[in-house]
């Protein structure tokens, strides 16, 4: 176990090859009629458009979805990239990864998938995504890379969850006030990246971890 973290820490500092780089969240399971899926791969295109490099777990559903966006850009640089996972059983890379990675240590492969994101596009997933996002916003919460934009897309499927962090956990007192506006919902593609655009443009720092 031990080789393997060793290991996996060693591809780390294959993620300079990254520019300005954008993580998308989102279940495995979606396919590619899904209107999730279809939003995710618009939106990853128009990001590599812009100039961004995409990034996922590498698999199926809306990290394929991502991936595919991304190579569909016409953009020169290195835009399509998988960070995947050795499960207990099998989650195939997708086909349209530039560049990719599989990881032995899910802890390391979550530092991979956050540590060069400029921004967090978290689209409808089970209980991973849900890992995923709260883990991010705790991150988040404890002022690593603080105005790191977190936008959910899907108003249908996350306003239910919205409403339990805004009511149950603000009026309980187990997050601060102002907590709830750690992260966004936005189904507007346009919208999200001139929101990205803005906070990479205003922000002097760019990795996570900076204060």
């Amino acid at each position: 176990m031990k080789e393997c973290i060793i290991e996996d820490i060693v591809y780390l500092k294959e993620l300079e090859k990254i520019q300005k780089g954008i993580t998308f969240f989102g279940s495995a399971r979606l396919k590619e009629d899904n209107e999730y899926y279809i939003l995710a791969s618009k939106l990853a295109q128009k990001l590599a458009d812009e100039g961004y490099s995409i990034i996922s777990g590498g698999g199926g559903g809306i990290m394929q979805a991502a991936n595919y966006g991304a190579i569909q850009s016409k953009a020169s640089h290195l835009k399509s990239f998988g960070f995947n996972i050795h499960l207990p059983f099998e989650q195939k890379a997708n086909d349209f990864l530039e560049y990719n990675i599989t990881f032995k240590s899910l802890a390391i492969r979550k530092m991979a998938l956050i540590q060069k994101s400029l921004a967090f596009v978290i689209f409808p997933g089970g209980f991973g995504t849900l890992d995923e996002f709260f883990e991010i916003l705790t991150l988040k919460q404890l002022s690593f890379k603080k105005d790191v934009p977190i936008i959910l897309v899907g108003q249908k499927f996350w306003h239910t969850l919205d409403e339990f962090i805004k009511t149950s956990l603000l009026e309980l007192g187990t997050i601060s006030k102002n907590d709830e506006l750690k992260y966004s919902i936005n189904d507007d593609l346009d919208e999200i990246i001139r929101t990205i655009k803005e906070k990479d443009e205003n922000s002097c720092c760019n990795e996570w971890g900076c204060g």
